[in-house]
């Protein structure tokens, strides 16, 4: 499927090599102010060809918004954002039309078509995000005009190097190193990392965390779109994506139900728990405590190293990949999880006021 949400709903379009990459956002109220700077910014920020490990692909990601805007005044009318494609280099793919990369979805999408498109990897590159970025900011400044909310994504690990479980974060610095990390020592352990895997002509994955604060209680649905389920939904069909938790995740196995359990308690601001291990959610519904997640990536498979594989007729060759690809696109991904996380919110939002109706 190429949509995401329900009420405020993206619907999906373009090709990595093609005219364009585009998105059409329904649902979204009219007599929203949007401030276009920055849905361009938020599309800025997951640009290539920023640092030294990106790919050297050079998009100028100029967005353009063809309808359901009017003097920055959204009409309540499907809203289109389109992108142009304008530095691709599909001679580089040429090679590769025949062969099944390891790693890729060459394979899978050659079965499910009878085709595919060989050119960056089609419908399956990361490079369709683009527009998704912007109608997420379309769908932060949405909520923010109805909630005060904040959404955080930024980047805890790359490869087998983690920030410390007792460091004190700066989410201040997120921006401020170009691996969008909150601890400053850990960047810099980063850094040498990438460096030496760049060298190797190998990738890393890592591990991308995403803290929503503000959301009132009472944001989700029960039993088959909890509000978790449809984050990891989305988190999922982020292009290498592998695996999503929530709050103390898989640790939480280990506890017993005495300390697993978060306490209730009452003050001036209302109910709110002592403890988060649940992540601020229960029973797939937002309980007002900050929502807190976890987002494996794992490495990118366009690696410089020869690899064996077979061909469309079933030859054994080895292939080596050429091209412009990362060496860790972890730290580019924190604006796409960003933006999921506000489409998810939006549609949520709206949802439950129509449910209150």
């Amino acid at each position: 499927m190429n949509t995401i949400g329900h009420v405020f709903r993206v619907l999906s379009y373009g090709e990595s090599h093609g005219p364009v990459v585009g998105c059409v956002i329904e649902g979204c109220p009219a007599g929203l102010n949007l401030n276009l700077r920055e849905i361009q910014d938020a599309v800025n920020r997951r640009k290539t060809a920023q640092t030294a490990f990106s790919s050297s692909r050079r998009e100028d990601d100029h967005i353009e918004i063809l309808s359901g805007v009017y003097n920055n005044i959204t009409l309540g009318s499907p809203i289109a954002i389109q992108i142009k494609n304008s530095d691709a280099h599909s001679s580089d793919y040429e090679t590769l039309k025949d062969v099944y990369r390891p790693g890729h979805a060459d394979y899978t999408y050659h079965v499910k078509y009878g085709l595919r498109d060989h050119r960056g990897g089609g419908r399956s590159s990361i490079r369709i995000t683009a527009p998704l970025v912007a109608a997420g900011d379309v769908a932060r400044q949405l909520v923010q005009s109805l909630h005060v909310v904040d959404v955080k994504a930024y980047v805890i690990q790359i490869g087998d190097i983690r920030i410390p479980l007792d460091a004190t974060l700066s989410l201040e610095q997120i921006n401020e190193n170009e691996f969008r990390c909150p601890h400053a020592e850990t960047a810099q352990r980063f850094n040498s990392l990438i460096e030496k895997t760049k060298v190797e002509g190998e990738t890393l994955g890592g591990i991308i965390q995403c803290t929503i604060s503000g959301l009132p209680a009472g944001i989700g649905e029960p039993v088959f779109q909890k509000l978790h389920a449809q984050l990891g939904h989305a988190m999922l069909n982020i292009n290498t994506v592998k695996g999503v938790e929530f709050g103390d995740g898989f640790a939480i196995a280990s506890l017993r139900g005495s300390d697993a359990n978060d306490i209730f308690g009452f003050n001036e601001k209302g109910v709110y728990t002592e403890t988060n291990h649940s992540g601020g959610l229960l029973g797939g519904i937002s309980n007002g405590q900050p929502i807190s997640f976890n987002v494996a990536f794992k490495p990118i498979s366009s690696i410089q190293k020869t690899q064996q594989t077979i061909t469309t007729s079933g030859e054994q060759v080895d292939l080596r990949i050429g091209g412009r690809h990362d060496v860790c696109a972890v730290p580019r991904a924190v604006p796409i999880v960003e933006a999921y996380t506000n489409i998810l919110l939006a549609d949520n939002i709206l949802l439950s006021r129509l449910n209150k109706l």
